[in-house]
């Protein structure tokens, strides 16, 4: 062997590059041998500054440098072709290191490098395209002669095939073909993962290169979503090569379709694609988990997604890079990278993962492909509990940040089908949310009829029940119970989801045919004509039975003594529909155990409110509007004191839950509840004192009404209609309502997992209590003792 050193290299570099004067390295260097080429290439300093300390350059303007001289159109008769070749080599090496630390430490997205002025890969890819790097890959990665099997394999490759393909954090990929003995058991594409040179210094990482193939090998028949590994070495893993693109370029590419939502809290989940990509993911990972076991890196840039020619809603996954990543075992140092959000804490903190950091990985990526920015780790994004309570528990049920606590709401068996029963799942919700999509106002338009309760509302609630109760019906209530109840508490609240939605319809119908007869406009409805008749009343009898309970004193039409209560009866009917179906639809606090004490009463009294406020509305309104038009002045303050206590059971209830979240397991609490304030929970702490404020003068001025002891009725109504309007109708049940739907189902779903943990405590407790001895159990009893 030479005199070889990668200090000898760099200064033959800076003699070819005009940075000093040194003909005699150069020299030298015509003279090394593969073995003095691999010598050097291990010793360069895998960091920026060590390069720097150690060489007295930069390695960026290093790279600089020797990427002048590459380019240069005149051939350097100073050095060889083959040395060329192994020069080339060490330029693919040094791009390689600095764009991975420029992705572990500087945060920098994988297409967003350049060097010197031109894309990071198209200049791999000029340089694999050399022939004379080709030839120096070859040579350098060679396996020894002891190891006959990777030798045979790498000697069919065909070099000349060569191409850049990524690049990893450790790796380089490129491809190749070759040309095996039996075509039909070996395809003649691989993709031949390399790794970076000088990361040979470190065991772990060529042990893990190593081993890949007896870990992660084998032939996967065709369809699989697995990848096939033919062969692995200390440097380099031969695999099938995979076309399609990464799901992280997938995803970027979906994003750029997206129009920007007014806040955050709306953006939509994107359910196209959590049907498209995510049910095809929870398969693949089915099979993984019976074949391989599991992943450990589930990461976008891992997940390959190949789209149907013919059907671009049609997509196949597959899984790639096995395996836990060198950067989050701390194998290598650096910052995390942007993907190692969707890296389990546990992983993150021993290097060491298993099914349930897949499961993690898998719920992290759910929450990517619905479009919807991650949040703190171990937590699921408010647009989640806005959309869907039931996704929103299966999406905590993955990602909760302690690996024990995940799979536990859910009813699903932590098994080798768990991601046939996910998925299972996970489409359920799908389905549900693509019903209530399809009724949804699109044109502004309809968003403004939306304002006002409509047969359509009625109509799109009842399909997403039919949804619900096809779901239940086909559910194993033994095999699942657990979910068959989830099933059954959601049919119930769609039900009542049915009426407070049929309830608000005809409040609002009969406000505006007492307004119409008031102003003289009545039309005689078919309705009425059927019911005169069914009631034997002839000639302009008005409407039977509504007529007959009007009081003696409250005259139709009169349209200016009646208009207080006709404008209160508007004020009230129009938010009371959007407050239940815009807050409390399909939400209660109930679970499947039953709680006792406190936590029971505040349970109960914010499940009542919940329900109470689908009828209290029309209830309040009816009142007045069909008997005694003076009851407005006793209802409306009513009203407002019946929605401060609502808000103050559901504040009851949420905060006392999120408190208990946060102090679980000891003070480590539950990673789906934040810590300190939930911005989303605190819009309904704001209410809370707006709302009492509001209805002490409210109820102070209705009892002067009452008693005749204040004139100004009418201001008075149109003063609270104004307040119902613009701040009930357009902030709270409106901007307002997705943060404070968001805040209540966070807290309803934190209590439902404390009572499945707490339930699941104590019965291990109960397991691991102390049992009597034999000896003592079938001791007799002293006499005396007996007797007492």
């Amino acid at each position: 062997m030479a005199n070889a050193s990668v200090d000898l290299l760099t200064r033959a570099c800076a003699h070819l590059t005009g940075r000093a004067e040194n003909r005699d390295a150069v020299t030298e260097l015509d003279s090394w041998q593969t073995e003095d080429w691999r010598a050097a290439l291990l010793d360069v300093p895998l960091d920026e500054r060590a390069y720097e300390d150690r060489f007295g350059v930069g390695r960026a303007a290093e790279l600089d440098a020797l990427w002048i001289w590459w380019d240069a159109s005149e051939p350097d008769g100073r050095v060889s072709a083959a040395t060329k070749g192994y020069l080339g080599f060490f330029l693919l090496t040094l791009t390689g290191m600095h764009r991975s630390d420029r992705m572990r430490y500087h945060g920098e997205a994988y297409d967003g490098g350049e060097i010197d002025g031109r894309p990071a890969d198209e200049r791999c890819a000029s340089l694999v395209a050399h022939t004379g790097v080709r030839e120096a890959v070859k040579a350098l990665y060679r396996p020894a002669d002891d190891d006959a099997d990777a030798v045979e394999i790498w000697d069919e490759i065909d070099f000349s095939t060569m191409a850049f393909h990524r690049q990893g954090t450790t790796s380089i990929i490129i491809t190749v073909d070759s040309d095996p003995p039996n075509k039909a058991v070996r395809p003649t594409h691989y993709a031949l993962k390399c790794l970076i040179y000088p990361y040979l210094r470190i065991p772990a990482i060529v042990k893990a290169t190593r081993a890949y193939e007896r870990e992660f090998g084998g032939v996967r028949p065709e369809g699989s979503p697995l990848v096939t590994v033919f062969a692995s070495y200390d440097s380099w893993v031969l695999m099938e090569f995979i076309k399609g693109t990464t799901l992280t370029d997938y995803l970027r590419a979906a994003e750029k379709g997206r129009k920007d939502p007014k806040s955050e809290i709306t953006r939509p989940v994107d359910l196209k694609q959590l049907r498209a990509v995510g049910a095809p993911l929870l398969g693949a990972m089915s099979v993984l988990a019976a074949n391989v076991g599991y992943h450990n890196d589930l990461t976008p840039s891992n997940i390959i997604v190949q789209v149907d020619e013919d059907n671009p809603d049609v997509v196949k996954i597959r899984l790639i890079d096995l395996g836990v990543n060198f950067l989050h075992t701390r194998t290598i140092v650096g910052a995390q990278s942007g993907e190692s959000v969707y890296v389990a804490p546990e992983v993150k903190t021993s290097g060491t993962g298993g099914y349930r950091a897949d499961l993690y990985s898998v719920g992290m990526v759910l929450i990517a492909i619905g479009g919807i920015p991650h949040s703190a780790e171990g937590t699921v994004p408010d647009q989640f509990y806005v959309a869907s309570v039931g996704l929103a528990r299966l999406l905590e049920d993955l990602v909760d940040a302690d690996p024990r606590q995940r799979l536990v709401v859910s009813g699903i068996e932590a098994g080798l089908g768990r991601y046939t029963e996910i998925r299972d799942l996970f489409m359920r919700e799908i389905e549900v949310l693509e019903a209530a999509e399809k009724g949804k106002p699109k044109t502004a338009y309809q968003r403004f009829k939306g304002l006002l309760p409509a047969a359509s509302v009625v109509s799109r609630q009842r399909e997403i029940a039919k949804v619900r109760r096809k779901q239940a019906k086909a559910t194993d209530k033994a095999k699942h119970p657990r979910q068959a109840h989830h099933l059954r508490q959601a049919n119930g609240l769609k039900y009542w989801a049915i009426a407070c939605a049929l309830m608000s319809w005809v409040t609002l119908a009969l406000v505006l045919t007492w307004w119409s007869r008031d102003l003289d406009l009545f039309w005689q409805a078919k309705y009425v004509e059927i019911a005169n008749w069914v009631f034997n009343r002839s000639g302009n009898a008005g409407i039977p039975l509504l007529d007959d309970v009007r009081a003696a004193d409250y005259v139709i039409p009169a349209a200016w003594d009646n208009l207080p209560v006709r404008i209160i009866a508007l004020a009230y009917a129009i938010p009371g529909l959007r407050l239940y179906m815009n807050i409390f639809a399909d939400m209660t606090p109930h679970s499947a155990y039953r709680r006792r004490g406190w936590r029971g009463v505040k349970t109960a009294a914010a499940s009542f409110m919940m329900r109470a406020s689908a009828v209290y509305p029309t209830v309040y309104i009816l009142l007045p509007t069909l008997v005694q038009r003076r009851w407005w002045v006793i209802f409306s303050p009513l009203g407002i004191i019946t929605v401060a206590t609502m808000i103050s059971a559901c504040l009851w209830f949420a905060l006392d839950a999120n408190r208990r979240a946060r102090a679980w397991n000891d003070g480590k609490g539950l990673s789906t509840v934040p810590k300190g304030e939930i911005m989303t929970l605190q819009r309904l702490v704001s209410w809370q004192p707006a709302a009492w404020l509001y209805a002490l003068p409210v109820v102070i001025i209705g009892i002067f009404l009452y008693n005749d002891r204040l004139q100004d009725e009418l201001m008075y109504a149109i003063a609270i209609a104004l307040i119902n309007i613009g701040i009930w109708t357009f902030k709270n049940t409106g901007s307002d309502a997705p943060y404070v739907r968001a805040g209540l189902t966070r807290a309803i779903l934190a209590a439902e997992r404390l009572d499945v943990l707490e339930d699941r405590k104590a019965k291990a407790a109960k397991r691991n209590a102390p049992k009597p001895r034999a000896a003592d159990a079938a001791a007799p009893v002293p006499e005396q003792e007996a007797v007492g």
